[in-house]
């Protein structure tokens, strides 16, 4: 489980980073630097990632606190973590490939990532 934590973790940072290198050629990297920097000119692609990556960091601390607790209490919540991890880069390759203009394609790919949170902290309470 703590090399799930890891991966998550460096995945979290890959997204961060990619939304900015992506818009390089349009946004200048001193923009990035500061918190009133310029960064309007994002490519569409950049602006489909941001979404993807806001969208991500609202269950990443829940992910994260029923990780650590799954450690603490012993429980083996693995394949659930690791569910939840393929399910979030599906949400990213999904937002990279702009699948998330059609209906009903966002809900089918979030929604199972909050489905596999409920059944980690279900886990942590029997």
């Amino acid at each position: 489980m703590s090399n799930l934590i890891i991966c998550v973790g460096i995945f979290y940072l890959v997204h961060l980073f990619l939304t900015m290198t992506l818009s390089l050629h349009k946004v200048p990297f001193i923009e990035w630097t500061y918190t009133k920097g310029d960064t309007s000119k994002l490519t569409e692609l950049s602006s489909r990632m941001t979404l993807a990556s806001n969208n991500l960091r609202q269950s990443l601390s829940v992910f994260f606190i029923f990780a650590i607790l799954s450690i603490v209490l012993e429980v083996d919540n693995l394949m659930l973590a690791q569910s939840w991890f393929g399910f979030r880069v599906a949400y990213l390759l999904g937002a990279i490939l702009n699948l998330y203009r059609f209906k009903m394609i966002r809900p089918v790919i979030w929604l199972p990532s909050i489905i596999v949170l409920v059944c980690m902290g279900c886990n942590l309470y029997i």
